[in-house]
């Protein structure tokens, strides 16, 4: 069982991220969160046949309970941010480095994908739809996070 699906998103260049010659001199992290949920998708709920709604619980659920941002983030509800990201599971293609933003590589690239996110809703504002993006500076908030009693008490692995 997937517990919780989440990146260590760190945004560089190719050359900044193969500078270091061992572990602890490399520039650490992933390009991996505009691909993410599209690959999800594809490996999670296509490719096994799992439903769709199989991906929400560790993906957006738990991960916002781990770190004690649920129901604010993570929930369709009154009182809830309404982050919200629509996949269109018609969109077939591959990943390209070229077709991302902040980054020129990725760990998937050359991937099949079987959906694709079209519209992220971040606290009812539309901040990206049809690869356009409407966001601005300010639209981000800072949450403080507390790590959940379950997963302090390891419940949680």
């Amino acid at each position: 069982m997937i517990h919780c699906i989440a990146t260590d998103e760190l945004c560089c260049a190719l050359k900044d991220k193969t500078i270091g010659n061992r572990i602890d001199d490399t520039t650490g992290g992933n390009s991996g969160v505009e691909p993410r949920l599209g690959v999800m998708y594809t490996e999670m709920v296509r490719a096994p046949g799992l439903f769709a709604f199989a991906i929400r619980q560790p993906c957006v659920e738990q991960c916002r309970q781990d770190h004690g941002l649920y129901p604010k983030k993570g929930a369709i509800a009154p009182g809830s941010d309404a982050d919200i990201a629509i996949l269109d599971p018609t969109r077939r293609g591959k990943v390209r480095a070229a077709d991302l933003h902040e980054t020129d590589y990725t760990p998937w690239e050359g991937h099949d994908i079987f959906a694709w996110p079209v519209a992220t809703i971040l606290r009812g504002k539309v901040m990206v739809e049809k690869g356009q993006y409407f966001g601005s500076p300010g639209d981000g908030r800072y949450l403080k996070r507390k790590i959940s009693s379950r997963t302090l008490s390891g419940a949680a692995s």
